[in-house]
């Protein structure tokens, strides 16, 4: 090879090998990219560090969507009240998992002192929470469904942010296939049975149209007997309940206690409506009705079946 043509060559390999070394710990070490995602808030979220490896939920919701997701080495904090899948608890006991508090009050300190790539939070209780880290730099996604599609759509959204688009999809499409399947079942019944969710009794509580037990209660094939109220949560009274004659009768089981069913039966009056004549007065586990996360597709199977027992 002539000297002109080494002379030439040899400045464009030194500038390739150059290229190289300097690309190695680029390609190695400085990995993450920013994205960016709308959440509830209808605010643009930007993601730093992505994929997140380290996240905080303090909403139990979003930790059953970011557990479903296989997210669980990733999660670095959760409220007191993340109490699913079981294997969160062994996680805490284990020291793998923080708690950073409870549901309307979790420790900005404790957050801020893990320092998150993004907290998942949700309901309006927590907007000053929310606003106090986003002021101390902490990334915030906001998840607050106000209906079944809703909780899809954020499964797809922590699917986004976490990078697990293709395992969001997945669920997201399996939860659909179940919930067309009790609608395919439920949709042209001849007749909707009436139906009182109780949320608390002391003072009677009931279910309004807006909320997902009442919407879960029509997909199902039955009539929220309370489905006229124009709030989500209407306190109620027993004249109205026995005026309204209920035939299916829901208590719920959970955090937040209840009454037994045999505490229904001796009300006053209540000897008279006709789910308690018949005997069918429910219980169901309130997580897998209020909670909004992919066990919202297994309490609508409870339902269907408690309905419409004939049909499944």
């Amino acid at each position: 090879m002539n000297k002109r043509i080494i002379t030439i060559i040899m400045p464009i390999i030194i500038i390739a090998i150059i290229s190289v070394i300097v690309a190695i710990p680029l390609s190695t070490t400085t990995n993450k990219v920013a994205m960016k995602v709308i959440d509830d808030r209808g605010k643009e979220v930007i993601i730093t560090n992505y994929p997140p490896t380290k996240i905080i939920s303090i909403a139990p919701s979003n930790t059953e969507i970011l557990f479903s997701l296989g997210l669980d080495d990733k999660i670095i904090g959760v409220t007191q009240y993340c109490d699913y899948p079981p294997k969160v608890k062994r996680m805490v006991d284990e020291g793998k998992i923080a708690i950073v508090g409870g549901f309307a009050n979790p420790s900005i300190e404790k957050i801020i002192a893990l320092m998150p790539d993004v907290v998942f939070a949700t309901h309006t209780v927590q907007l000053k929470v929310i606003e106090s880290l986003e002021e101390k730099g902490i990334r915030v996604v906001f998840l607050d469904p106000k209906n079944i599609q809703d909780i899809l759509n954020n499964i797809l959204i922590i699917g986004k942010v976490t990078g697990k688009e293709i395992e969001a999809k997945k669920l997201v499409d399996e939860m659909k296939q179940r919930i067309d399947y009790v609608i395919s079942k439920t949709q042209n019944v001849s007749y909707k049975p009436r139906v009182y969710y109780e949320v608390w009794h002391d003072p009677l509580m009931s279910i309004g149209p807006d909320t997902y037990v009442s919407q879960l209660i029509e997909m199902a094939g039955g009539k929220n007997i309370f489905s006229d109220s124009n709030l989500p949560y209407p306190i109620v009274n027993s004249e109205s309940i026995i005026s309204r004659d209920p035939e299916i009768i829901i208590i719920k089981i959970g955090y937040m206690g209840g009454i037994a069913k045999d505490e229904i039966v001796k009300r006053s009056g209540w000897n008279v409506i006709s789910a308690v004549k018949n005997g069918k007065i429910y219980e169901i586990n309130e997580d897998l009705v209020i909670r909004p996360g992919p066990r919202i597709v297994e309490g609508l199977e409870i339902l269907a079946k408690i309905i419409h027992p004939e049909l499944f």
